[in-house]
């Protein structure tokens, strides 16, 4: 579910809506942007205004404390008073700042480890593999013809290590977004695809039956295998459903 561009707002204005939409059709479940560049161009204006308007509201505050400083009268204090009366104001806010430091260090310290321990663990992490620096005949034919709309550069495919039976290659769309694509070893065929504009993160989920194929090498048991590409490597993660008691 995507809220509106606002937290705390509750009537959104159209352009929150139509963001919240277009975010859906890229960010969601079944993204299908990729193939409406009107729609990603329209995203990336949006999100970018979006942006601007955070920043502005995030920098109000600051402008009012210092139109506030500004006008406010300073206080009567004798001269003799003036040299104690700044120590004891720097002191004070060289204490609060580093208090705050502190406490924001060890927030966040707490925050990630928490985000560390709690998130899954790939079942695989496949690199690339040098054995072909460009895509073979066999896999340039398969996503030409069989996922013509994703509009993959065949050029950039750049091939990983197998899992589980499925060849997984990364390359890049004419929209210069990155796409995965899975071909299944035994039978030659392109399993599953997936592209997803920057910087949203890259899935591809691969099931165990269908696609002239039935069962992933060396597990038992259907399921999917998800996955999701991070840099130069691709995780992998397999969920299976557990069996009928």
């Amino acid at each position: 579910m995507y809220f509106s561009a606002v937290d705390g707002f509750t009537h959104p204005s159209d352009a929150d809506r139509e963001l919240d939409e277009l975010r859906a059709r890229a960010y969601g479940p079944d993204p299908d942007i990729d193939g409406d560049p009107a729609a990603l161009a329209r995203l990336r204006e949006l999100e970018a205004a979006h942006r601007a308007e955070v920043e502005s509201r995030a920098d109000a505050p600051t402008r009012e404390r210092e139109f506030r400083t500004d006008v406010a009268p300073s206080p009567r204090v004798k001269k003799s008073s003036w040299r104690s009366l700044i120590q004891r104001a720097t002191a004070t806010w060289w204490s609060r700042l580093a208090w705050s430091v502190g406490a924001l260090v060890v927030a966040g310290g707490i925050v990630a480890s928490v985000l560390i321990a709690s998130a899954p663990r790939p079942d695989a992490t496949l690199h690339p593999t040098a054995a072909a620096a460009e895509a073979d005949d066999l896999v340039r034919r398969l996503v030409v013809e069989e996922a013509p709309w994703l509009e993959i550069d065949t050029s950039t495919l750049r091939p990983y290590e197998s899992f589980l039976g499925l060849e997984v290659w990364s390359g890049v769309n004419a929209f210069n977004s990155p796409c995965l694509v899975a071909v299944h070893q035994k039978n030659d065929i392109l399993s599953e695809w997936r592209c997803a504009p920057s910087p949203a993160d890259l899935i591809m989920d691969v099931e165990s039956t269908g696609d002239g194929f039935e069962g992933f090498d060396g597990v038992a048991g259907d399921g999917i295998i998800r996955f999701m590409l991070r840099g130069d490597t691709v995780e992998a993660y397999v969920y299976l459903m557990p069996e009928a008691g």
